[in-house]
């Protein structure tokens, strides 16, 4: 039997859970709600899949490879509400006071620290299990990653599963084609541009018949409808900047050992 890796999106949960349970404080008015949400969804996790390994991976505040090519990168998110921001640092104490590893890499996002070690792993012959709010990481979903997507709502957590064949039940597309349909159709969350105009069902639909970003560039004269044939010309280098904001890079030189990360009793 195959032994198991669970990664989890830390800011990506704990964002959720900070969202999805009412305001908590300790008797010394810190807030506690994110880290108390969080703790519940790992443990849901954990329990049920039963992990040999699992690791938990954070965003840095400091500007990554993608803010340094497109300054506008992430531009319009709000800052963190003070009270989920007290919380970061919390967490991240408590999970490595539980010998849970926590990474993170400058200049990189929690998704590529994701991604390489998912792909790393699951070459390995490891089963990989990601635990995210973020859509981006269905790119990574293969035959031994599945992709998991926990909603919180009044305390109760339900959970979306994606495999490859899930991806292309949902969107139409591929995993790999995952990150095309984003480019042309961008993300406001990201402040990913894309082609203005051009909505998920027609970046579904042009790269069900073109495959990729680069080969809808290729035949631009045969773009329907004119619309997004219109934008997607007008826009092609943006196109093609969105394409390299919306892909995960899957090869951060990171200094991790899969056996460090194996699971102990709490």
């Amino acid at each position: 039997m195959s032994k198991k890796l669970i990664l989890i999106d830390g800011h990506s949960i704990l964002n959720r859970a900070f969202f999805g349970i009412p305001d908590l404080t300790n008797s010394e008015g810190i807030h506690t709600n994110a880290m108390y949400g969080f703790l519940n969804i790992m443990f849901k996790f954990i329990d049920e899949e039963k992990p040999d390994y699992i690791t938990v991976a954070f965003d840095l505040s400091e500007p990554t490879f993608r803010h340094k090519a497109y300054e506008a990168y992430k531009g319009t998110r709000k800052p963190m509400a003070p009270e989920l921001k007290q919380q970061v640092p919390l967490i991240k104490e408590l999970l490595r006071m539980m010998n849970i590893t926590v990474i993170e890499k400058a200049g990189y996002e929690a998704d590529d620290i994701i991604g390489t070690i998912a792909k790393r792993s699951a070459a390995a012959g490891i089963d990989v299990s990601v635990i995210s709010g973020d859509r981006d990481l269905l790119q990574l979903a293969e035959e031994k990653i599945q992709i998991r997507i926990p909603k919180t709502k009044k305390g109760v957590t339900e959970v979306e599963n994606y495999y490859p064949e899930d991806v292309v039940a949902l969107y139409g597309v591929t995993p790999l084609e995952f990150i095309d349909m984003k480019a042309l159709m961008g993300d406001t969350s990201d402040n990913i541009p894309g082609a203005p105009g051009v909505g998920p069902k027609t970046a579904s639909a042009i790269i069900q018949k073109y495959h990729s970003v680069d080969n809808v560039l290729a035949h631009l004269d045969e773009l329907k409808p004119p619309k997004a044939q219109k934008s997607i010309t007008e826009n092609a280098e943006q196109v093609k900047m969105s394409r390299f904001l919306a892909e995960i890079n899957i090869n951060v030189p990171l200094d991790y050992n899969i056996e460090n990360a194996e699971i102990g009793d709490f």
